[in-house]
């Protein structure tokens, strides 16, 4: 389809303008609404408005609640138990049950999902047991419904950070009886059930999804938003002619070149953004399978350029833990194992220097600016050819999972604000690791860590799993930091971007509508 009749067609999608109706868009079409299985930036915006879990995490990063209306937590940090809310229902009327939690945590536990995010409950009893198959009984992993309004939750040991978890998607109840009736087919949108403030009235694949307010949301009082359209738009330049056009009142993900004309805009906002954009190795690969090679390729990477190449704000990064969060640690990334990239590049011998590597990116304009500076940088210092391999959303997300080239551009956003959160990404039992790397010593430091309660002892222990990560083994080079900036149509107010990337549609008000029942 040609970008002029693109425009066309997303213009004719989307609906004008009206007091009780927000139009953002979407960078691309969800790789699933499967909340379980869901695990890309894509998503966020849509499983955030459209379901809610426990708790939820607000704009200062503060625990609070959501379905749970209270919770307790044992002395000993080992055992929550979460008090259901009274009023809490599904989008069909069914009132949420402890059960639900129970039924959604087992199906993230099931070996036969392939949930990337698995992972994030292993710190329940006999969780990963479950998970490997070494325990088939889950009524003896530690999550117990005690009654319809009481979830009962058992850690193998306190976690410091395990509050954060239920935050997640990932974590959100789900209806076992609608899951065993349609199969894959539970969210369509004639089928899917909700939890949070909106349902799925429709969704037109790679074209348009739209949102309705739900009228069994327990907080539908103060949602003053009917409809929410969502534009799936991927080029940069069409998603902001429709901007301009009047037809969205939202969007990020700006291209570089179309930043520089709108640097002065009043409609352009920047949110503070936990996110590393890194160039990552899959290790298994022969071609970068050599420590040295890949930290030759780190010399020879200029991050100071990034700002200037994409008019973001972009700062350089070292550390894959970002500023402002605990772990940060801004001599990551320094290898004294050589004065420069070429110095220890030559001292490869020359049977095991790879001549040309192929590097997998997202099909956005920014990345593949990014893709193209790094094929340039590592030309002129290693004469080394880069080969870039442009996808669409799906099939890079398709490509990286499956490991079949040695190079790949990625970013990670916080999902909480815990550089356990970073870290433990690169696991090796980690669905979300595309590296195919594995470390003993680097899962004991994460173990470790994760067992200990916050303070200098905990953190120390994070900063020398990064340093295995980043410099010894240099398994990913993290490149730049950059903060979320977003175009933003003046009739809205109340808009906030989270540090995660969560933008909570509950809070949004447009000038002249007024919040009815």
């Amino acid at each position: 389809m040609s970008l002029l009749l693109a425009l066309f067609v997303n213009l004719t999608l989307a609906s004008e303008p009206t007091p009780d109706t927000l139009s953002i868009r979407l960078t691309a079409e969800p790789e699933t609404l499967d909340w379980n299985k869901a695990h890309t930036p894509v998503e966020t915006h849509l499983l955030m408005n459209l379901m809610e879990g426990l708790v939820e995490l607000d704009g200062n990063l503060r625990t609070v609640p959501a379905l749970a209306k209270s919770w307790t937590k044992s002395p000993d940090g080992k055992k929550y138990t979460f008090h259901l809310r009274t009023d809490a229902s599904w989008s069909d009327g069914v009132p949420v049950k402890a059960r639900d939690f129970v039924a959604s945590w087992k199906r993230l536990l099931s070996a036969s999902t392939g949930a990337p995010y698995a992972y994030f409950l292993f710190d329940l009893e006999n969780a990963e047991n479950f998970y490997a198959g070494k325990e088939t009984d889950f009524s003896k992993v530690g999550v117990t419904a005690l009654d319809d309004r009481t979830l009962e939750v058992r850690l193998t040991r306190p976690i410091a950070h395990w509050l954060y978890m239920p935050t997640f998607w990932v974590t959100f109840p789900i209806r076992e009886d609608l899951v065993a009736r349609y199969g894959p087919q539970f969210t369509r949108p004639e089928k899917l059930v909700t939890t949070g403030p909106f349902t799925l009235s429709s969704h037109l694949a790679d074209s348009k999804i739209v949102l309705k307010r739900n009228p069994y949301y327990y907080g539908k009082a103060s949602v003053t938003l009917k409809t929410v359209e969502c534009l799936i738009v991927a080029d940069h330049s069409t998603a902001l002619s429709i901007f301009e056009a009047g037809r969205l009142d939202f969007m990020n993900d700006i291209s570089p070149i179309d930043l520089i004309r709108l640097k002065d805009r009043p409609e352009l906002r920047s949110f503070p953004y936990l996110k590393t954009v890194y160039l990552g190795f899959v290790t298994s690969q022969q071609a970068v399978s050599n420590p040295l090679v890949r930290q030759a390729i780190a010399l020879a990477i200029e991050r100071n350029g990034f700002g200037d190449l994409l008019f973001g704000g972009q700062t350089p990064g070292h550390s894959f833990v970002p500023p402002a969060m605990t772990g940060f640690d801004a001599q990551a990334g320094h290898s004294p194992r050589a004065k420069s990239a070429l110095e220890l590049w030559t001292s490869i011998p020359v049977e095991h220097r790879p001549k040309k590597l192929t590097l997998v990116v997202p099909n956005t304009d920014k990345i593949l600016t990014v893709a193209q500076y790094l094929q340039e940088q590592l030309r002129k210092a290693l004469k080394l050819e880069i080969s870039i391999l442009s996808l669409d959303h799906k099939a890079y997300q398709a490509m990286t999972a499956s490991k079949q080239e040695p190079l790949f551009l990625r970013s990670w956003s916080a999902d909480f604000p815990d550089p356990d959160n970073f870290l433990s990404v690169f696991l090796a039992d980690s669905g979300n690791n595309r590296t195919g790397w594995k470390s003993d010593s680097f899962d004991a430091l994460i173990t470790k860590a994760r067992g200990l309660p916050l303070g200098k002892a905990r953190t120390a222990l994070f900063l020398r799993a990064q340093t295995l990560l980043v410099n010894h083994d240099t398994v990913i080079i993290p490149l730049y930091y950059e903060p979320n900036l977003a175009l933003v149509r003046r009739r809205v107010e109340g808009l906030e971007l989270t540090p995660l990337n969560y933008l909570f549609l509950k809070r949004v008000h447009l000038k002249g509508a007024l919040a009815t029942p």
